[in-house]
C-alpha cells in the first residue's frame, strides 16, 4: 500500500466537503459519567476493517481522533451564542505545541482552529482568541498561571493540551484535574486535545479517564497519528521537523480534526443540562490556587536579593539573587499549600536553594530546589513547599546553599491554595 504525505492528506480534507466520520466505530455523546467511559473505549479502537479508498483513509483517521463528544449540551450552548451574533472568546492552554513553537503564529493549530470556528459559526468580530500556551510548561504551571493568562480574558470555550508536557505522578494528575474542575465550574466548555512525541510518549490515557468523569469533549491526535503509522499512511518526519512539535502542515492536519468534531458535533443529540461531578476524582493540591508576583507580593526582607529583572517568559517581575550574598530574601504567606515557581537551566553557574518554613501553629521544615535540572533550558518550573490540611501562615526563607553563594537563581513567583 502506497503512503501518502501529510500534504496530499490534507489535499482531501479539503477537497472533501464532508468531513463526517464514516469508520467501524463513532463517538458518542453521553449524559453521563458511565457512557462516556464507554465512548472512549470504543472509539480508541481501530477500525475492524481498513479503509481502502483515499477518502476512507480521511474519514477513518478523522473519526480515530475523535474519542468522545462527551455532553454535548455545553459546547452548543457556546456554538449558539456565536450564531446570535454575541461574544465568544475562544482559550487555549497548554505547552509549546499550543503555543505554536518552530510555526508561524497563525500557523498553530490554535489559531487555525479558531479561525474554523469564527468562520463556521461567527457573525462577524464577534469571536474572540486567547492563546495561553507557554512553551516547556507542564500542568503543574498551567493551574498556577490560569487566572492570569486564560481566564482575565474571560473564555467561553477551552482547549486544554498537556499531553506531552506533563508526567504520569499523581501531582500531574491534579494539576490536570484542578484546571479542568476550575473551568467547569465557571460555565467554560473545555475540550481536552492530546499530543504525542516522536518516541511515542503521551500521557492521554489518565487524561481521558479525567476527561470520561468530568463527560468532556476529547480529540486525540495521538490515536490518530498511531493509527496513520500503524498502516503507513504517515512518516513523523511528514508531522513533525524535531521530537514533539508539530511542523506547519502537521499543525493543519490537528486544525482539521478540530474542524471535524466542530462539523458534526452539532448533528449529535443534546445531552441536557451538564452537571458537574460534586466531589473530583482524586485529591487535589492545586485546586483554587492563586499566584503572587513581585506586583502583588511584598517581601519582607529582600537580604541578598533584589526584586524584578526576571527573564522567563512572561515572568519577568521576581526575585532575583545576588551573587555572593548569602542572607535570604523572606515572606509571609497565608494558605493550605505553597508553591514556588523558579528559573530552571540546564546547566551552568546556577544555585541550589534552600526554603525553610515555619508555620503560626508550630510546623517547621524546608525543601532543596535545584535550579539546574536535566532537561531544564530556562523554563520556568514548579515545586511544592509546604502543605496542610487547614490554613496556614507561613513565614518562608529562601537562600543558596552552602557553597553556591556565588551562584544564580531566580524566584519568578510564589502561589498558595
Amino acid at each position: 500500500m502506497l503512503k501518502r504525505t501529510l500534504t496530499f492528506i490534507l489535499s482531501l480534507l479539503i477537497s472533501t466537503s464532508a468531513l463526517c466520520a464514516c469508520g467501524e466505530s463513532s463517538p458518542s455523546s453521553s449524559s453521563g459519567t458511565e457512557s462516556s467511559a464507554s465512548s472512549v473505549e470504543e472509539s480508541s479502537s481501530e477500525p475492524e476493517k481498513l479503509p481502502e479508498t483515499d477518502e476512507e483513509w480521511q474519514a477513518a483517521m478523522l473519526d480515530t481522533s475523535l474519542v468522545s463528544y462527551g455532553n454535548t449540551t455545553l459546547i452548543k450552548d457556546k456554538i449558539a451564542k456565536a450564531q446570535a451574533g454575541e461574544k465568544i472568546t475562544l482559550g487555549y492552554l497548554g505547552g509549546s505545541i499550543t503555543e505554536g513553537y518552530k510555526v508561524k503564529k497563525d500557523e498553530c493549530y490554535a489559531s487555525l482552529s479558531y479561525n474554523i470556528f469564527k468562520d463556521m459559526f461567527g457573525t462577524g468580530d464577534n469571536v474572540q482568541y486567547c492563546n495561553a500556551g507557554l512553551s516547556g510548561t507542564p500542568s503543574k504551571l498551567g493551574v498556577l498561571r490560569m487566572e492570569r493568562d486564560l481566564l482575565v480574558s474571560k473564555p467561553d470555550i477551552v482547549f486544554l493540551e498537556y499531553a506531552v508536557n506533563d508526567g504520569s505522578d499523581f501531582t500531574y494528575q491534579e494539576a490536570y484535574e484542578s484546571i479542568v474542575r476550575t473551568l467547569l465550574e465557571q460555565d467554560i466548555a473545555v475540550i481536552l486535545l492530546f499530543s504525542v512525541t516522536k518516541d511515542d510518549y503521551s500521557a492521554q490515557d489518565y487524561m481521558k479517564e479525567i476527561g470520561a468523569y468530568y463527560d468532556l469533549p476529547m480529540i486525540s491526535y495521538c490515536d490518530a497519528l498511531r493509527f496513520l503509522f500503524k498502516n503507513d499512511r504517515l512518516t513523523w518526519k511528514e508531522f513533525s521537523n524535531d521530537e514533539s512539535h508539530p511542523n506547519a502542515e502537521g499543525h493543519k492536519l490537528v486544525a482539521s480534526m478540530i474542524e471535524h468534531y466542530f462539523k458534526t458535533v452539532t448533528e449529535q443529540p443534546d445531552s441536557g443540562e451538564y452537571k458537574l461531578p460534586d466531589e473530583p476524582n482524586t485529591l487535589l493540591l492545586s485546586y483554587g490556587a492563586k499566584m503572587y508576583e513581585g506586583d502583588a507580593l511584598e517581601a519582607d526582607e529582600l537580604g541578598g536579593w533584589y526584586q524584578g529583572e526576571t527573564d522567563v517568559a512572561s515572568f519577568t517581575n521576581g526575585w532575583t539573587h545576588r551573587a555572593g550574598e548569602s542572607e535570604p530574601i523572606k515572606f509571609t504567606l497565608k494558605g493550605r499549600n505553597v508553591f514556588i515557581i523558579y528559573k530552571e537551566v540546564g546547566s551552568g553557574n546556577y544555585a541550589t536553594v534552600e526554603a525553610v518554613y515555619k508555620t503560626d501553629s508550630g510546623t517547621e521544615d524546608s525543601k532543596l530546589v535545584k535550579g539546574v535540572a536535566k532537561g531544564g533550558w530556562g523554563n520556568p518550573q514548579v515545586a511544592q513547599i509546604a502543605n496542610s490540611e487547614t490554613e496556614q501562615t507561613y513565614e518562608i526563607t529562601v537562600s543558596p546553599i552552602a557553597g553556591d553563594e556565588d551562584k544564580a537563581f531566580q524566584i519568578l513567583g510564589w502561589a498558595v491554595t
